[in-house]
């Protein structure tokens, strides 16, 4: 971590979801997700009282001091101390590219932000760590507050380029949890189930990805899938067991210098994406959306139904890139 001026600072990347949409809710369950060429900067400097301040914002607030854009913040920061069993005081500046002029794009800065700061914490308390150790913090901070979700967001952010992400068994840790072990302890287990893996693609892909200025509630559709489950068992499960073998197939063919495999196996995704909303009700595709998906060589949403990306695929002259237009589709 670079110092400079007696500031450090961790970096955390904006996500998409490639493959394993809702799947990934799932306990053992796999996604690929790609960083973007977006990121969230944290800086942190002594002080002699610890302040926050965000670009998004524009404001300083102190550590205790009563602000609804804060409170995440403010209370990881404090769930922080739990791991560093440290009182030093700091200011602490948080640059945030995620978001732009009053538009939230949905690349998943919450997530990304606590990665951040995490990682500048650690390296301002001159504590060791990596990449697993920042996912654990940020994974057992948001559990421990019934944020609900895959965290994948979280394992997409610690990582530049596509993760290879399989859902750990809530269970496991929510039984640590209540046997009173403390954060340490939990951190220095090893999770069952989790695995995050770092891939380096070879396939001569291209991913046009587009915001399609459609903001959706992702907790929305979660509580959609979490209605519907009891409700249809058996689609339900044949839909997480095709979504997994095709998330481990892409993983494959992303490893093959021609795109012709991944580009069928998006398409796939894509295919039982639609056949989760044929039984859930859970919206997939505006129009507008379909349409673009439909003018490339394969494509599908990416993460939520109806949300804020959608991604165009085709086989590039060279080799694999992500191509980010943050212009309204």
């Amino acid at each position: 971590m670079e110092e400079k001026n007696n500031f450090v600072h961790g970096v955390a990347y904006g996500k998409l979801y490639l493959a394993g949409e809702y799947a990934i809710l799932e306990d053992y369950a796999s996604a690929l997700i790609t960083s973007v060429p977006k990121k969230i900067t944290v800086f942190v400097e002594e002080s002699d009282k610890t302040t926050i301040f965000d670009t998004i914002n524009k404001t300083s607030v102190g550590l205790f001091e009563e602000n609804s854009n804060f409170t995440l913040v403010q209370q990881f920061i404090q769930f922080l101390t739990e791991y560093t069993i440290s009182n030093k005081t700091f200011a602490l500046t948080i640059f945030n590219e995620l978001h732009s002029d009053d538009k939230k794009y949905g690349l998943g800065s919450s997530g990304a932000v606590l990665v951040a700061i995490a990682r500048a914490i650690l390296s301002f308390e001159n504590i060791p760590y990596n990449n697993l150790t920042i996912f654990k913090l940020v994974a057992l901070f948001n559990i421990k507050h019934n944020l609900s979700g895959s965290m994948g967001d979280v394992a997409a952010s610690i990582n530049d380029g596509i993760t290879f992400y399989q859902k750990f068994n809530a269970e496991f840790v929510n039984e640590m949890i209540h046997q009173d072990k403390t954060v340490k302890e939990i951190i220095n287990t090893n999770w069952d189930g989790l695995l995050i893996e770092k891939i380096h693609p070879k396939a001569d892909l291209s991913i046009l990805a587009r915001w399609t200025g459609e903001a959706v509630d992702t907790k929305e559709h979660v509580k959609l899938w979490k209605e519907h489950k009891d409700n249809y068992k058996e689609e339900f499960r044949v839909f997480v067991e095709t979504s997994n073998t095709l998330v481990k197939t892409l993983k494959k063919n992303l490893n093959e210098t021609d795109a012709s495999n991944a580009l069928n196996t998006i398409n796939k995704l894509r295919e039982n994406l639609l056949y989760l909303e044929s039984f859930s009700k859970i919206p997939m595709e505006t129009s507008t959306m379909k349409s673009y998906i439909e003018s490339h060589s394969a494509g599908k949403q990416s993460g939520s139904g109806s949300g804020d990306f959608v991604l165009g695929f085709e086989k590039s002259n060279d080799k694999y890139q992500l191509q980010l237009n943050l212009e309204r589709l």
